[in-house]
């Protein structure tokens, strides 16, 4: 989502739709029984606050109620403990209660994506990798493409996108000595082709 348009947040017109749309940004679990892991989530988690917390109640705050703005710290007091906020706390709770400004924007005004946004960006640039590498796989492979088993063409395949996967990895600091090998073993060949 990048827009910088306010008239883009009105399907959050109702609290619940507000609440979904906060755990939905934090990773809270989705789907059936939701209200059922949310009422549980806070009983577990707040206990000296919420140990008569009904699931009634719970089924309101995702529909059309809010609950009073001290049970809503506490909430998101108890959400804070697993979970990550990435925005302003107190935009969003009064988001939550009231409605009016979106609160998760960036610096620049612009919608920040969802957990989900970026998985399925992720799922996305997964699925074209496999598409680029097999691409690459007949091009480079070039007249020994057909003499090549599948089982081959599958093994060169998967070190090539386990290559890519490793190098796309912000948290792999060691480039790992098979790859040193490869470039290593490409210079050698230029070089002796070079020279011939």
């Amino acid at each position: 989502m990048d827009t910088n348009s306010q008239a883009e947040y009105e399907p959050y017109d109702s609290p619940g739709d507000r609440l979904s749309h906060i755990l939905d940004q934090i990773g809270f679990k989705q789907g059936r029984g939701r209200v059922r892991d949310f009422q549980s989530y806070l009983t577990d988690s707040r206990p000296d606050f919420f140990s008569d917390l009904k699931y009634t109640t719970v089924r309101s705050w995702f529909q059309e109620s809010a609950p009073p703005m001290l049970k809503i710290d506490a909430i998101i007091s108890a959400l804070k403990e697993k979970y990550s906020f990435h925005h302003n706390i107190s935009q969003i709770k009064t988001w939550w209660k009231v409605g009016g400004f979106y609160p998760f924007v960036d610096e620049t005004g612009a919608a920040s994506p969802t957990i989900l946004d970026l998985q399925q960006v992720v799922k996305e640039n997964d699925e074209k990798l496999q598409f680029i590498v097999m691409s690459l796989v007949t091009e480079v492979t070039g007249a020994s493409f057909n003499s090549l088993s599948s089982n081959d063409l599958v093994r060169i395949k998967d070190k090539a996108i386990k290559m890519a996967n490793d190098f796309a990895d912000p948290y792999k600091t060691e480039c790992p000595s098979e790859y040193i090998k490869i470039a290593i073993k490409n210079e050698l060949q230029l070089l002796t082709e070079k020279n011939k």
